[in-house]
């Protein structure tokens, strides 16, 4: 046993002590800087990453080299996760959306590890479930509701997964995360702005009125939050 602390990662910081200490031997701790690709579409993926602070966004790219976000992984959850379900690679791209601090494990020992149907098994069942969950709303979200609505369920899922009120997002990075034109990005996070739901300059964003943006949000985020809330508890 070690006196270690456990990690900020939800699913390795539940794991009952004696697997957690089967799985630690094959953790690196590693870091990546905002804009970083952890992999590419359709490429093999090598790693599995326990995100310990900071987002990862999956992007679904399209031929002509556009991309929109499908969903966001914090320290609720593991990037590369669809290697558990026999897959060697994903249609998606994983990329930081913010400096990112993270344990990686080969994606060989991950499923080794999840073959042996312990908690982490169960765990990561439960995880990818709420990442359906996520992707399959973000989709209707992205169909159906305004921009202004988007960007504040954004804001509000961003929100959840970093420490304070303020991180560094530029119109270009929020224009791929939404699939629109930066014009489009500017004039939504202008009405968020003059309503006094954020303050937005050079790319800092600080989140001044949340209950104000979570009425601004679509039923989307609501969803989505209750589902992590219910796969947090158990």
């Amino acid at each position: 046993m070690t006196n270690q602390p456990r990690p900020a990662n939800k699913i390795l910081a539940n794991l009952p002590e004696d697997e957690f200490e089967q799985i630690r031997p094959q953790l690196r701790a590693v870091s990546f800087p905002i804009g970083e690709i952890l992999y590419m579409p359709e490429q093999k993926i090598e790693h599995a990453y326990f995100v310990e602070g900071g987002i990862v966004s999956l992007l679904a790219a399209l031929e002509d080299g556009s991309t929109v976000e499908a969903g966001v992984i914090g320290p609720e959850g593991v990037a590369g996760i669809s290697v558990v379900l026999g897959a060697n690679s994903t249609p998606n791209q994983a990329l930081t959306q913010s400096d990112v601090e993270a344990l990686r494990i080969s994606t060989a020992d991950l499923v080794t590890e999840f073959r042996k149907n312990g908690k982490l098994h169960d765990a990561l069942l439960r995880f990818i479930h709420t990442m359906f969950t996520q992707v399959t709303q973000t989709a209707a979200c992205n169909r159906l509701h305004t921009l202004d609505q988007r960007l504040a369920r954004w804001l509000l899922l961003t929100h959840d997964r970093v420490n304070g009120n303020q991180f560094t997002l530029t119109q270009e990075f929020l224009s791929r995360m939404l699939g629109v034109r930066r014009a489009g990005v500017t004039v939504a996070a202008n009405d968020l702005r003059h309503s006094g739901m954020i303050d937005y300059h050079r790319g800092d964003i600080v989140i001044v009125n949340r209950q104000g943006l979570e009425t601004v949000s679509c039923e989307c985020y609501r969803i989505v939050k209750q589902e992590y809330d219910s796969y947090l508890q158990d």
